[in-house]
């Protein structure tokens, strides 16, 4: 199977005050830890013999040299007062080729490896067209969408992201239960919390 693993990491950080992806937790920017999640992903799928990238869409240059320096495909959102879809359509028109792509969010410096690799097998076993993971009866992120969703997804609007695809075809949608709700907190203040 060809996957694509995106990242999105050009938001504005509206409500964090500065760029929350460069604030260093635990001694690393916060980006950092998904794109190294990441990387480990795209270790493992390979050694599973699946063809998987790497996309980082961003509006910073010191993410995307550092997204490249790790063989990541790097992609600049221009506009990233646009909302989130404008980010999602970026690294998705990059990857149409791919039988299905996972998206991440670089605001959920807790997210592991093992929790993605388990939402993909998850999306492989059950066949649905999308998969995501859940806590406490709430749906988020990272997403697989197959292909079949591509065009539903390049017709979000604004600062929507793929929930409103996941929402609309609920009854095609594989959900993987995480069991340490802090892996998929966001991180929105600087102290760390949500």
């Amino acid at each position: 199977m060809k996957l694509g693993l995106i990242m999105l990491a050009a938001g504005n950080s509206r409500r964090f005050g500065s760029n929350k992806l460069l604030y260093t937790i635990e001694g690393e920017p916060m980006y950092r830890y998904i794109l190294s999640e990441l990387m480990r992903v795209r270790k493992a799928l390979k050694e599973q013999k699946h063809t998987c990238e790497i996309t980082v869409v961003t509006q910073y240059e010191e993410i995307a040299a550092e997204a490249e320096k790790c063989g990541a495909q790097v992609l600049y959102n221009l506009h990233p007062d646009e909302g989130i879809s404008s980010s999602l359509k970026i690294g998705l028109s990059r990857n149409r080729e791919m039988d299905a792509c996972l998206f991440t969010v670089s605001d959920q410096p807790w997210l592991r490896g093992e929790t993605i690799l388990a939402l993909l097998e998850v999306f492989l076993k059950e066949g649905k067209g999308i998969a995501c993971v859940e806590y406490d009866g709430k749906l988020g992120n990272p997403c697989v969408f197959s292909e079949r969703y591509y065009g539903e997804l390049m017709g979000l609007e604004g600062d929507v992201g793929g929930k409103r695809v996941v929402v609309r075809n609920r009854k095609d949608v594989a959900v993987m239960r995480v069991v340490d709700g802090r892996e998929v907190m966001d991180v929105d203040v600087a102290d760390g919390r949500r």
